[in-house]
């Protein structure tokens, strides 16, 4: 664990001088020198997501459940573990090593047991989404895009929010460029979550717009034929 650590800080430092991660005795804490901001990810914390599930606008989006759902923006799994909680099956790509590595770390801390079931629906994959739909052999119902929003478009982030903006790159251009690739290369529904005052994707075929107070949700068809579930 502690090459582990130091490995994953050499990667941090060439990202941010403030930013750093402390192994405790609790796991791994995100820590902001500068800030003196910290961070312990804790999963059970989501058990709410359990509690109002039925509530969030992805319940209307997906309407059924069973459902083969790829999250291609993981993150810390807040989106990954709605969509399981509403009884899907989510593969999770996260393509940045130090995300993914603090929340596998938090998965092995779970104690909760309806989280638990909850993340034992979740994959999780390390690598970039475009490689995995590249090319897997499996087929899905829905792939969800949930990429960071601007600086500007947040008033006043969360702690997940601030340290993922620290240590993830995010490039608009770079998104839109994902997102088309995905949508010629796919047949199933895409959905694609952005700030409910951005319009980084109106110059897509949009099926549906679904309107939160911060957030809103775009579903599309991608447009591959031969793609069929299976």
């Amino acid at each position: 664990m502690i090459n582990e650590v130091l490995d994953i800080n050499k990667i941090l430092h060439s990202l941010s001088e403030n930013i750093f991660v402390k192994e405790t005795k609790k796991g791994l804490m995100l820590v902001d020198r500068k800030s003196d901001m910290t961070l312990l990810l804790e999963l059970d914390d989501y058990d709410n997501i359990i509690r109002q599930n039925k509530k969030h606008v992805l319940s209307k989006i997906l309407k059924k459940d069973q459902l083969m759902v790829l999250d291609c923006t993981g993150g810390f799994a807040k989106d990954s573990a709605i969509i399981s909680s509403l009884g899907n099956s989510v593969t999770m790509i996260e393509e940045n090593l130090i995300v993914m590595r603090i929340l596998k770390d938090a998965m092995s801390r779970i104690q909760n047991r309806e989280v638990s079931c909850i993340f034992k629906r979740i994959t999780t994959k390390l690598g970039s989404c475009l490689d995995y739909i590249k090319t897997t052999n499996k087929k899905y119902d829905y792939i969800y895009f949930d990429f960071m929003f601007s600086n500007s478009n947040t008033a006043l982030p969360s702690k997940k929010e601030q340290f993922l903006r620290k240590i993830v790159t995010n490039d608009i251009i770079i998104n839109k460029a994902i997102v088309d690739e995905v949508l010629q290369r796919v047949g199933c529904k895409v959905i694609i979550k952005e700030h409910i005052k951005s319009n980084n994707y109106q110059h897509l075929d949009i099926i549906n717009t679904y309107k939160e107070k911060v957030v809103k949700y775009h579903l599309l068809q991608g447009k591959n034929e031969s793609y069929k579930l299976y």
